[in-house]
């Protein structure tokens, strides 16, 4: 039994993830903001799998304290993380401030995945053999990003722009801790699920589906990324399905970008 966090289970792609590796048989830790939400789905996939073991504690990705104290919560009671799968996200189209005061999507789909990992670090450390599964998106591709105004306070709130700037937010943050933990045994790599119906589009108004891959098939590159025995030692990758993704942006492969990118975010999630 391998003990895995993935944040966002509740819903969509983490769901899938998330009943796949109760399925097999592992320990799932994940964060939830609506306990009755966690409660129906715990009680919903307990009926599918008796083998794995599910669990949730409070995390809200929109406050870092939150997210922190998520952390502690795992780092009290276990002394190992064997996966990490940095899944949970939203899509804002209005400019919304979190609790600290930070532009939503940068916060939600960047700034505290970071802070997460960051935060369980130690433990996927002691491991031995750990992976980081981060989900980005081919929105991504757009290229959009400025480091001097992230939050997209001193121009016209575009939700989109923000939206792809978080994802590739994702893909830097990725390759730069892939650099910063070298030496340990944590492989960390990025993945693309796909365009697939889920509830993150829901603020985006009514949209035609047809033809569209459900959840389901959005779960297939982080189960990958986070099972394959292909993927053993293996970092550094942008991932879709079993494959490389070579749509990824030059951008995205930056190293100048990633490391402003890092010194940038440090000083919001260490304030």
């Amino acid at each position: 039994m391998k003990t895995i966090v993935i944040t966002g289970a509740t819903s969509g792609i983490g769901k899938e993830v998330a009943i796949h590796l109760l399925k097999k048989g592992h320990r799932v830790i994940s964060n939830t903001r609506n306990s009755s939400k966690s409660d129906r789905m715990k009680t919903e996939l307990e009926k599918v799998t008796k083998d794995g073991e599910l669990l949730f504690y409070e995390g809200d990705f929109s406050s870092f304290d939150s997210v922190r104290k998520f952390a502690s919560k795992i780092r009290k009671n276990f002394r190992s993380v064997d996966i990490l799968i940095n899944n949970a996200g939203t899509w804002e189209m209005q400019f919304i401030e979190t609790s600290d005061g930070v532009e939503t999507n940068l916060q939600v789909n960047h700034l505290s995945p970071m802070l997460m990992t960051l935060e369980l670090i130690p433990l996927l450390d002691a491991s031995g053999n750990a992976r980081i599964v981060n989900t980005s998106s081919g929105a991504h591709r757009r290229n959009i990003f400025d480091l001097d105004d992230p939050e997209w306070r001193n121009k016209e709130y575009d939700g989109i722009a923000t939206y792809s700037q978080s994802k590739l937010f994702n893909i830097l943050f990725s390759f730069h801790l892939e650099k910063m933990i070298r030496g340990k045994n944590i492989t960390v790599n990025t993945v693309h699920p796909g365009l697939v119906r889920t509830e993150l589009f829901n603020k985006m108004g009514p949209r035609d589906w047809s033809g569209v891959a459900g959840a389901d098939h959005g779960a297939r590159s982080a189960l990958y990324a986070a099972l394959s025995p292909e993927m053993e030692g293996v970092s550094g990758r942008y991932i879709y399905l079993e494959n490389d993704d070579h749509n990824i942006s030059e951008f995205a492969k930056d190293e100048y970008l990633a490391e402003k990118l890092w010194e940038i975010s440090m000083r919001y999630i260490t304030k």
